[in-house]
Order: C-alpha cells, then sequence, then structure tokens
C-alpha cells in the first residue's frame, strides 16, 4: 500500500493532535483517581453568595511521556470514554462523549466564555463555561421544597422524567454536598446539583411573578446546571443518565423556547432511545430489574411525548413510527412503597395513571396526523392508503373511549394540572379538531364535520382562556398555536356551512369571538409573535361579526361570503404566516389544507432570534428566508 509523504501534513496540526491526546490522557487518569477541581463557597462576600459555585483551578502538571503516541494508544485511549453502563470498553470514534457534549451543548442558547486554566498549554483545548454574572445558587431549604411540588403540581406531570423520590434525594445530596465546601465534588455531587438546578429552574419558571413575568432565579438556576452539562455528558457512566441530562434540558426550554433548539435536543434523544433500544422491548429486556425497566420506559415515552409535541403542532414527520416501538407504559404502582397509604403517594399514583392516560391521547393524534395529514406520492401495495370511512368511524369511537376513561379527576391533588377539568377539556377539543378540520385527505369536510369543528372550537376557545386566567398555561407557543387555530376554524365553519350560521347565535359567536383575541392578548406578554395572531384574528372576526349582522338586515347575504373590504384586505400583508395572501373570490382560502405555514412560522418564532432579527418583531417567513 502506498504511503503518502508526511510533508504533506502540516507539523503544527500533528503537534496540535497530540497535544490534546496527551491532554486526554491526563483526564482519564485523573478520573480513574476520582480526583476533580476543587470547588469552594465563598461565603463572606455578597456578590458571590447568589452565584453558584466558585472555581478553583489550580495549576495541574501531568507526567507524560514526550514521545509521539502511536495510533493504538488513540483508539485505546477514545474507546475508555464510555457511553453506557457496561464494564467493558469499547471504541465510540466521533460520536464519543466529548462529541456529543458539543453536540447538545450547541443545541442550547447560552453565552459562554473561553476560560482558560492557569498553568493550561496554549495547545491544550480551553474550557467552555457559562457566563457566572446570572448565575443562581440554590434557593433557601424551606423553599427548595416548595419548588419541587411546583415542578410536579403544575407543569410538568404529563412529561415525567423523573419520579418525586429520586427528586427529593438528589435535591437532599445537592444540599449536603454545598455544606462542606472544602471537599471536592464528586461527579455524583454533580449531578445531584444539575438535577436539583434544573428542577428549580422549571419550577421557578411555572411561578408567575406580578405583571405576568418570570422570576429571574429560574434562568440563573438554567445557567447554574449548564455548568455541568460538559462532565455529565462527556463522561456518563451510564446512558440513560446522558438521555436524562438531555430531556431536563429539553423540559426548560419547552418553557423557555429562546434558551435553546427543542427540535435538535428531542431528535438527539430520540436517537439515543433508539441506540439503546428502548422503543422496543424483548423478553430479555423485560427480564431486567423492575426499577431499571420503569427508568427506560418513563424516559423513552418523555422523548416520545417532545417529539409528538413537535410533529403534530409544527406539522413535522415523526421522528419514529407508532408501529415501530412496543414499550410498555410505566406502572403508576412502582412509584411509591406499596406499604405507604399517605396521601402524597396516592396522588403521585394517580398522576402517572394520568400521564400515561394523555400519551394514549398522543398515540391518537399520531395515527390521525399519519393517515390525513401523511404525505405520499401516491398508494402502493407496500405503503396502502387506510380506508376512511371505517378508519374515520374506529378512531371516532376511540376518542370517546379515552374521554370516558379519564382518570377521576377527584383523586387528583387539588395543584395537579390533573385536576383541572379544562385542561382535559382543551387535550380533547385539540384532538378533535385535528381529526374534523380540513386536511389534505378531507380538503371539504362534510356538514357534520364542519359544526363538530365549530362547536368543538368554542368549548376549546372557552377552556384554554380558563386555563389563562387560572395561571395554568404552560407552553404558551403550544397553546398559542391551539388557540388560533381554534379561532379560524370557527371562523372558516361560519363562512362555509350554511347550516352553521343558520344554527349559530351572533351572541355566541361574538363572545367566543372576543375570548379568543383577549386570551391571545395575554398569551402575547408571554409569547410576543402571538401578537401578529392576534392581531389578524381581530381583523378577521370583525370582518366575520359586520357580515353575520348585515345578513339579518338583507336576506340576500344568506348566501354570500363576507365582502372582503378595505379593512379586511389590508390583513393579507399583516398575516405573519401568509406567504400566498388570499384569492379575493375565495375568501377560505385563508385556510390552506394542512396549517403548514402557520407551523413554519410558529417554529421559527419558538426559535432564538438570529442576529438580523427583532425578538419583538412579528416574524415574517419572506423575511427569514433573506437572513
Amino acid at each position: 500500500m502506498r504511503v503518502e509523504k508526511q510533508s504533506e501534513i502540516p507539523r503544527a496540526y500533528v503537534s496540535t493532535l497530540e497535544a490534546q491526546v496527551r491532554h486526554l490522557k491526563a483526564e482519564i487518569e485523573e478520573l480513574k483517581r476520582q480526583s476533580v477541581p476543587q470547588v469552594t463557597i465563598n461565603s463572606t462576600s455578597p456578590t458571590t453568595r447568589d452565584s453558584v459555585l466558585e472555581y478553583d483551578t489550580p495549576a495541574t502538571t501531568y507526567t507524560v511521556s514526550s514521545g509521539v503516541s502511536d495510533a493504538q494508544d488513540v483508539v485505546k485511549s477514545m474507546g475508555l470514554v464510555l457511553l453506557e453502563s457496561s464494564d467493558q470498553p469499547r471504541f465510540v470514534g466521533t460520536s464519543s462523549g466529548i462529541t456529543f457534549a458539543k453536540m447538545v451543548l450547541a443545541a442550547v442558547k447560552q453565552e459562554v466564555s473561553t476560560i482558560a486554566s492557569p498553568g493550561r498549554s496554549r495547545d491544550e483545548p480551553a474550557v467552555c463555561t457559562p457566563h457566572l454574572a446570572m448565575a443562581s445558587s440554590l434557593p433557601p431549604r424551606h423553599a427548595a421544597q416548595r419548588i419541587v411540588d411546583v415542578y410536579f403540581s403544575y407543569r410538568t406531570p404529563h412529561i415525567p422524567i423523573l419520579t418525586r423520590s429520586m427528586v427529593e434525594q438528589h435535591v437532599e445530596r445537592a444540599y449536603a454536598a454545598l455544606e462542606q465546601p472544602h471537599q471536592g465534588l464528586s461527579r455524583a455531587s454533580e449531578r445531584d446539583l444539575f438535577i436539583s438546578y434544573m428542577v428549580f429552574s422549571v419550577g421557578l419558571w411555572s411561578i408567575p411573578m406580578a405583571g405576568g413575568t418570570r422570576s429571574p432565579q429560574s434562568e440563573g438556576c438554567f445557567i447554574s446546571a449548564l455548568q455541568f452539562v460538559d462532565k455529565l455528558l462527556a463522561y456518563s457512566p451510564s446512558n440513560l443518565e446522558t438521555l436524562t441530562v438531555m430531556l431536563l434540558l429539553a423540559q426548560y426550554i419547552t418553557l423557555n423556547p429562546s434558551k435553546g433548539s427543542l427540535w435538535q435536543l428531542t431528535g438527539m434523544s430520540l436517537r439515543l432511545c433508539i441506540d439503546l433500544g428502548l422503543h422496543w422491548e424483548t423478553e430479555a429486556i423485560l427480564c431486567l430489574p423492575q426499577p431499571l425497566l420503569e427508568e427506560r420506559r418513563r424516559l423513552y415515552w418523555a422523548t416520545y411525548r417532545f417529539d409528538r409535541l413537535l410533529a403534530i403542532t409544527l406539522g413535522r414527520p415523526f421522528g419514529i413510527a407508532d408501529q415501530s416501538m412496543n414499550t410498555g407504559y410505566p406502572s403508576p404502582h412502582n412509584l411509591c412503597d406499596r406499604a405507604s397509604v399517605s396521601r402524597e403517594a396516592e396522588a403521585d399514583v394517580h398522576s402517572q395513571r394520568a400521564a400515561n392516560h394523555v400519551l394514549k391521547l398522543y398515540r391518537l393524534e399520531s395515527e390521525i396526523k399519519h393517515v390525513l395529514y401523511h404525505q405520499l406520492q401516491g398508494a402502493t401495495l407496500a405503503y396502502p392508503r387506510a380506508n376512511y370511512p371505517v378508519w374515520f368511524h374506529d378512531i371516532q369511537s376511540r376518542l370517546r373511549t379515552w374521554q370516558d376513561e379519564i382518570p377521576d379527576l377527584s383523586e387528583a391533588s387539588s395543584e395537579s394540572i390533573y385536576a383541572n377539568q379544562s385542561w382535559w377539556g382543551a387535550l380533547w377539543c385539540n384532538a378533535i379538531l385535528l381529526l374534523h378540520r380540513p386536511n389534505p385527505l378531507v380538503p371539504v369536510p362534510t356538514s357534520e364535520s364542519l359544526q363538530t369543528c365549530f362547536d368543538v372550537s368554542c368549548r376549546s376557545i372557552q377552556a384554554i382562556k380558563t386555563l389563562q386566567r387560572e395561571g395554568k398555561v404552560s407552553v404558551a407557543w403550544m397553546w398559542a398555536h391551539h388557540l388560533f387555530l381554534a379561532g379560524l376554524t370557527m371562523i372558516y365553519c361560519i363562512w362555509q356551512s350554511q347550516e352553521v350560521r343558520n344554527a349559530a347565535s351572533i351572541v355566541d359567536v361574538m363572545t367566543a369571538a372576543q375570548d379568543c383575541a383577549s386570551t391571545l392578548s395575554a398569551l402575547t406578554e408571554r409569547f410576543a409573535p402571538a401578537g401578529g395572531c392576534r392581531d389578524t384574528f381581530e381583523g378577521l372576526s370583525a370582518a366575520t361579526l359586520k357580515w353575520l349582522v348585515a345578513r339579518y338586515k338583507d336576506g340576500n347575504a344568506e348566501n354570500q361570503h363576507p365582502v372582503l373590504d378595505n379593512e379586511i384586505q389590508a390583513l393579507r400583508e399583516n398575516i405573519p404566516f401568509s406567504t400566498t395572501g388570499w384569492r379575493v373570490d375565495e375568501p377560505t382560502s385563508i385556510f390552506p389544507d394542512e396549517p403548514f405555514e402557520f407551523a413554519e412560522y410558529l417554529s421559527a418564532a419558538a426559535q432564538w432570534p438570529g442576529p438580523n432579527l427583532d425578538q419583538n418583531s412579528v416574524f415574517n417567513l419572506q423575511e427569514m428566508s433573506t437572513l
């Protein structure tokens, strides 16, 4: 075999690689000795007391042979970076923990600063650490328990990543670790601190403050948690721990989308689930210890929930088909000691039952999206189209069964979102609208479907309004999507169906329109791009109500569509997600077969702003395409 000349490879490049190999080998030796940088807490300075930790990284001298490492040493050193709880090292190549950590951190929008430790060589890689200016310390111990209760009650029970007992253990150990400031943090302590900070960041975000703002300590806890992400991902002894870290990051970014890309984190999490085989349970998997099996199931379904949230809401393809998985649901009775019959234990059992029930609804919605919205070049023997009449009758029956089997609300904790009838009603209404509204397979629904859409849209608007007033709206951009589409569907049904117009009361339509517009205004305070949806809906509803009033004065207006005068014509340029506008002779052309344009608009709005994009401005696809 012919070997190319070494002169073609720059010597500086080789020297850099050699330095990096020496540095990695030294870090591996340090990890083996369980030696980590000294961590101290400055208790005398009020300024540093508000920050989390103050790292003292002393100059470290490594005794490493100056000889050139051969290829076998490189393979051996990289193979020692483990990504699973196996006793045998395996070579993971470019998917090593270090590279994977960089990929995850790249999906998190957080300014970082490059801090070079004293004594570090110029050729050695620098450590990227988040700015500590906004970092927060752990809350007082008595407040921590209240934040944990909020974490499990208000926002996140339908995405169960951790159990309450696990969180309480991590929090207890985190406070114990900080009570010994002169001892170095072990990897276990770093994991405890990360989980505690992430739980606090989500819990504090869920507590509204005066004016509808969010606690600044929420973001501070998130920044504090990011200090541990690099090590937890690069040197995690278990892939399940790695997946937990990623899902906790995704959980916070779901609530605060300006801090990262939920799409990227969800994609990486789902691929890690598939790599671990969490999506398919064989006989060998079912023989695993029950706690491990429950953890695998809980993490997989949390990942599935994030994937379906994006795919169904934003109109994107699924990360995995439902036919490709057979994972069982987590058992509610494994969350606590069966000998314990406390009220809290019973509430946790009910919460897991309710979480499993929500997953069943998302699987039904996945099926609806697959049949009605899935884009195929054409039906084939391998991929046939469903028999729509038979399937439609069957899915309606299963949706009614799901509604009848909603867990008893009285068994839930009084503060739990599962005790809120409006929350369950909003979920069910969204599934019904997904089934009955215009779609690529059925662009012109029947009169019965249009009447159903109108009735359910009004119920959905009322339910979301109630959630907003009670402070129970979790993911603002998701509920803005549901609310706006419910309002559009209501107007579409009025325009399209004479039966709906005859049955609808002007007072009811006016009330629903006002509720939708006012709730969109309230959501705009938390999600600024919803303002464009509010303005658009206000114009549409005003023109519709004007037409409904006029039809009673002029009998000839019965079978006419609303008149697109100058006021309504001006809306075509203000609709933030419209790239094609309306056809004057067809007012219902505003409603596409699938709300793809709105989904893309919402997806872009849910990400952080680009360098040329004002976060408070109305997003526009035509403008964004030039960025």
